[in-house]
């Protein structure tokens, strides 16, 4: 998600951009309905088109304050009985899960400033700046010149912000190889599906929030994209009067000289930036993806090939780190302290026909690329 503004500007790394220009997608290839679930419970089976819930969390029975983060974020997520059934390692005798599946995103410096005389530019990633309450997750953003990081990371002068995700970094690891794919532990992850996050977005120059899935691998070289993609299921970075231009993009090769991405920015007939929830999902198959925003389809795509390692959940805040530049090329502003990112819920299904064509992580060879 974070090399998409370089991207566009297209002098950072060699790339193929198939589309930050709008173009032609629905070319009739693709299922775009949405499916039904209507009938799929966490009670329900399998449904007759091989649908089932894997998981749903709206956050509503934790409370940051009261037990503590970490505790709040895990505190409400309910598993499909057909999940557990066939994911017994997972969870206890109970069924209940062994261990939560949400943490923060990883703490430390997101964006080194762009002008090194102002270092109060630079973006921080802060579990902090993460809360859980009234059934919600917030993260919040700010510039600030006393900021006091409990975990000792982060300095006290910068733009602060965080996210949540199901992944978290193996203790112990080097950090200059923490946040590529050498030290995942991955909480919760999953190849194939349909997944779906209800949030609101942030209404303020210099930040843009994302839902976005990764895998361990995807800076792995020699398989395109099947070894691993990362699947922005949204972007915002485009704040219209009546209009909102929404980005989706799919990026693999790593983030260095091999690196490609094909991307879409489409334009939303409504306002996303309008203080209500909005819902982004995607629908992964074998055979390629689909976007949907508040149930409308609004890019398909194949990528470098379709993505069949399992892959970890992203919901995050990026801030303008003084280049004012956003995701997709676009001039998102000078960061101003403004909205919250607040996330409602989370909903992940399976469908029972696509699990026999994951490929297991271990399976691919080539080298990682961590030049970047």
């Amino acid at each position: 998600m974070a090399l998409i503004a370089a991207v566009c500007l297209a002098a950072v790394i060699s790339v193929t951009f198939a589309a930050c220009a709008r173009g032609e997608w629905n070319d009739g290839s693709y299922d775009l309905s949405l499916p039904d679930f209507s009938a799929v419970t966490a009670d329900s089976g399998v449904g007759e088109d091989g649908w089932y819930l894997v998981f749903e969390d709206e956050f509503n029975n934790g409370d940051s304050e009261s037990s503590g983060l970490q505790s709040a974020l895990n505190a409400s997520t309910v598993f499909g009985e057909v999940y557990i059934r066939k994911n017994p390692g997972f969870f206890n005798e109970d069924g209940s899960v062994k261990r939560g599946i949400w943490t923060t995103s990883p703490e430390g410096v997101r964006w080194e400033s762009n002008d090194p005389g102002k270092p109060e530019q630079a973006c921080y990633w802060c579990s902090d700046m993460v809360s859980v309450g009234g059934g919600y997750v917030t993260v919040s953003s700010a510039q600030e010149s006393n900021h006091i990081c409990s975990k000792g990371i982060c300095p006290a002068e910068g733009r602060f912000t965080s996210g949540i995700e199901t992944r978290a970094i193996a203790e112990g690891e080097d950090s200059e190889t923490s946040n590529k794919g050498q030290a995942d532990d991955l909480l919760f992850a999953q190849a194939f599906g349909y997944f779906e996050a209800t949030v609101k977005i942030p209404d303020a120059d210099g930040m843009w929030s994302a839902f976005w899935l990764q895998s361990s691998n995807m800076r792995k070289i020699g398989a395109e994209g099947v070894d691993g993609t990362e699947i922005d299921v949204y972007e915002s970075a485009f704040r219209r009067s009546y209009k909102s231009k929404m980005g989706h993009a799919l990026l693999w090769n790593g983030y260095g000289e091999y690196a490609k991405v094909e991307g879409y920015i489409g334009e939303i007939p409504m306002d996303l930036y309008d203080g209500q929830f909005h819902t982004f999902a995607l629908k992964w198959t074998p055979e390629y993806y689909v976007f949907y925003i508040d149930g409308v389809a609004t890019w398909a795509s194949r990528g470098g090939g379709v993505s069949h390692v399992k892959e970890f959940l992203r919901l995050t805040v990026e801030l303008d780190a003084g280049d004012k530049w956003g995701p997709h090329g676009q001039k998102i502003g000078a960061f101003k302290q403004g909205d919250d990112f607040v996330i409602d819920s989370v909903r992940v299904y399976q469908n029972e026909n696509y699990e026999k064509y994951i490929i297991d992580d271990g399976q691919f060879s080539g080298d990682l690329d961590l030049a970047s």
